[in-house]
């Protein structure tokens, strides 16, 4: 089934966003991820990512964002479809 998530995160400025969704992209099953910077202060950042795939797991995603020092704020949309 395809997934997708809206996230809301919090992240220090390294790593940079271009390596969070290129590791992103190596969870298996993960087919696009886009992030878009909300926010920017003196030692974070505020982030929507948007990420997609088949059966993709918000826990697995969790912990890559988690082992990058990355914050999860909140989960803002969950979509959930059925392929074919």
């Amino acid at each position: 089934m395809k997934v997708e998530y809206l996230l809301d995160i919090l992240k220090p400025h390294q790593p940079g966003v271009d390596l969070v969704a290129r590791t992103l992209m190596k969870i298996n099953g993960v087919s696009k991820v886009s992030i878009k910077v909300d926010e920017l202060d003196q030692k974070t950042a505020s982030l929507h990512i948007h990420i997609e795939g088949l059966n993709l797991s918000l826990e697995e995603v969790t912990d890559v964002l988690s082992s990058m020092n990355c914050a999860l704020h909140s989960v803002d949309e969950v979509v959930v479809e059925e392929k074919d």
